[in-house]
């Protein structure tokens, strides 16, 4: 954990001695409709079959150039679906499925702390800008997941195991990374829209909306 929190660290300060003369304060909010997770978010997990699904949304300040990129920190609040499934362990032991099962419950959710840059690659006429965004920080789960083991000694199963479960690499904290390709249109002075898709800690999406006033 030190580590990740030094990197955000590290990294904001990159960012904040780079900022220009012209750069100014802002703020932004950003919804993502709809996320779910790939094969390989098992392997982040620690897990052997992983389904998940959701929606997020993000507030934060921000920091940059109207026509340029710009960096800031956020609020993340990413819901997890009702019904979205982890398997761990399972494998066969005496001919019997074995391993743990768990199943989310309402109001499952992965909240925490973002720092965030966008960097344009290319524009047009001050007005269309294509780029990408990389972000880093921590979460925590929020909530209870129904979890039924299945072993040796017989079944045991519980309707109120907290969600953290779901992340056997930490007890704690899942980290968040973010990595999208976007494009940004100035739709007026001080606004800019931006839309992208990529990955996101622990799924990817297609579509993804964020307004920026600076």
């Amino acid at each position: 954990m030190p580590r990740v929190f030094a990197f955000v660290l590290l990294a904001a300060l990159t960012a904040a001695s780079s900022a220009r003369a012209q750069d100014q304060w802002g703020f932004s909010a950003s919804l993502t409709p709809s996320w779910q997770t790939g094969n390989p978010a098992r392997y982040l997990f620690g897990a052997d079959q992983i389904a998940m699904s959701g929606s997020e949304v993000r507030f934060g300040v921000v920091r940059g150039d109207i026509t340029g990129g710009d960096w800031g920190f956020s609020f993340v609040d990413k819901s997890i679906a009702e019904n979205s499934t982890e398997q761990v362990d399972v494998s066969n032991c005496g001919g019997q499925q074995c391993g743990t099962f768990y199943r989310t419950l309402s109001q499952t959710r992965l909240t925490g702390l973002e720092f965030h840059q966008f960097r344009p690659y290319w524009t047009w006429r001050d007005r269309v800008q294509v780029g990408m965004v990389g972000a880093v920080g921590v979460g925590w789960l929020r909530g209870n997941v129904y979890k039924r083991t299945v072993s040796d000694q017989g079944v045991a199963e519980s309707f109120n195991a907290p969600a953290d479960e779901l992340f056997p690499p930490s007890s704690s904290v899942v980290p968040l990374l973010r990595l999208e390709v976007a494009g940004t249109g100035i739709v007026a002075p001080g606004l800019k829209v931006r839309v992208g898709g990529g990955f996101s800690m622990p799924g990817y999406h297609t579509f993804g909306i964020t307004l920026t006033r600076i």
